[in-house]
């Protein structure tokens, strides 16, 4: 038995309480991770799916699904915030959004939670193994003639989908090209980035990042902590922790130069619209790095940086109210009310709001007015990645179609297939200039 069944079993018990449905999808979510930790990440999205029914828990009545997966995440697995929003499939604002509105609704706070939960998951009662005989064979029959049928049902669903909508189906594994490490200058622009995650697990220290230039060669960051890279907007300079340094620093690919930014959070950097400066937060002060590192003042301990607004000129911050932009000085240029589950686009003056059960969007706001749009029937809709500018941005999506991301015109509602080749299942992927 894996040593990650008995925490996996815990963590199902709480969000589908004590019943058999819950135990069968904490040993289904171990074999899809194949007995590792990434049990949890599979167990996580089953919860979510909105093709599973899981049963009350019996407890936090009056929590969503997403609240409930949560605060189950932070204050019981010990998940951080933005492995919990890796886990759930959702941003790094909606997972912190979604955990405090969570307490609020229970009336407590995260070490109190954290006790109620640990006790709710105590004592489960031993799982009693099957009795050898006949009975085993015909449920292992029953069960492979049910998975040969549902096999078949799909075969027959896919293959006029596939041939309707013109799509490419081979099933054949991707060629990726030699894997060669950044060392030194060099001409090559990024296309895009993802993480890597090392040892079979979902998140380790063992993970690094791979780029991809637009000529379609494969770099090795290998000095990248796993925790977060940054790529500019003309693709040239990189923005990640150093795991020799101990620090974050800036890799400039033409000439090969390397710059210290010392003292800076290694998640949440974004380079400006230029790409000449990083913005960054440490210890709940927000800064902006140019060459000298300059603390940038009227921002709460409380608030989330969430990139540059459109032009530079000031950072888009949020909090509990809504979303302000703030200029370098401190000064406030506009702030907007909090909106739930919209998110913003980086010059302010949209919101958008994503249907994951319509496969698509509305768009709301003064420049652009109110319009609904749906993605293509190939494409199913599973979270907004990041923006590139106040008109584009991208999504990542299931389904037939020839990339598992798209670029979303804002203005007319058309999804443009972006040339990602990135391994199966994973979702860490970092495009030039994206803010998110």
């Amino acid at each position: 038995m894996s040593d990650w069944y008995e925490p996996v079993r815990r963590t199902a018990s709480l969000l589908g309480g004590r019943t058999l449905y819950a135990r069968r999808m904490a040993e289904k979510a171990l074999r899809d991770g194949k007995g590792t930790k990434d049990a949890f990440f599979w167990l996580y999205r089953s919860y979510l799916s909105r093709f599973r029914f899981w049963s009350d828990p019996g407890w936090g009545k009056g929590l969503s699904d997403l609240q409930r997966a949560v605060l189950v995440a932070l204050h019981h697995d010990g998940w951080t915030e933005q492995e919990t929003a890796y886990l759930c499939g959702r941003s790094r604002k909606a997972v912190r959004r979604a955990g405090e509105k969570g307490l609020l609704a229970l009336g407590t706070d995260g070490s109190a939670l954290a006790g109620r939960l640990r006790a709710r998951a105590e004592g489960l009662p031993p799982v009693a193994e099957p009795e050898p005989g006949p009975r085993r064979k015909v449920v292992k029959y029953g069960s492979l003639i049910s998975c040969l049928v549902a096999f078949v049902v799909l075969a027959a669903y896919c293959s006029p989908l596939g041939a309707s909508s013109g799509q490419h189906t081979d099933s054949r594994p991707l060629a990726f090209a030699e894997l060669i490490p950044l060392r030194g200058p060099t001409q090559a622009t990024i296309r895009y980035a993802y993480r890597v995650d090392g040892s079979g697990t979902v998140l380790t220290d063992g993970s690094y990042w791979t780029v991809i230039t637009e000529s379609g060669r494969r770099l090795l960051i290998e000095d990248a902590t796993p925790d977060d890279l940054g790529i500019s907007p003309d693709g040239h300079r990189l923005a990640y922790h150093s795991r020799s340094k101990g620090e974050v620093v800036v890799y400039d690919l033409p000439s090969g130069k390397v710059s210290m930014v010392p003292e800076a959070d290694d998640s949440g950097l974004y380079f400006s619209p230029d790409g000449r400066r990083l913005a960054f937060t440490f210890e709940d002060e927000v800064y902006v790095w140019d060459g000298r590192r300059r603390r940038v003042p009227g921002i709460g301990p409380e608030s989330i940086l969430r990139g540059w607004l459109v032009g530079g000129q000031a950072l888009l911050v949020e909090d509990l109210e809504g979303v302000s932009a703030v200029d370098l000085s401190g000064g406030t240029l506009f702030r907007t009310p909090d909106a739930d589950n919209m998110e913003l686009s980086p010059d302010g003056k949209t919101w958008v709001d994503v249907d994951y059960e319509k496969n698509g969007f509305t768009r709301h706001g003064r420049r652009t007015g109110t319009r609904t749009m749906r993605l293509p029937a190939t494409a199913r809709l599973e979270r907004l990645v990041c923006w590139i500018s106040a008109d584009v941005f991208v999504i990542s999506a299931f389904g037939y179609g020839p990339s598992a991301y798209y670029r979303i015109d804002m203005e007319t509602g058309q999804a443009e297939p972006v040339p990602a080749l990135i391994p199966e299942d994973l979702r860490e992927v970092r495009f030039p200039g994206c803010t998110r």
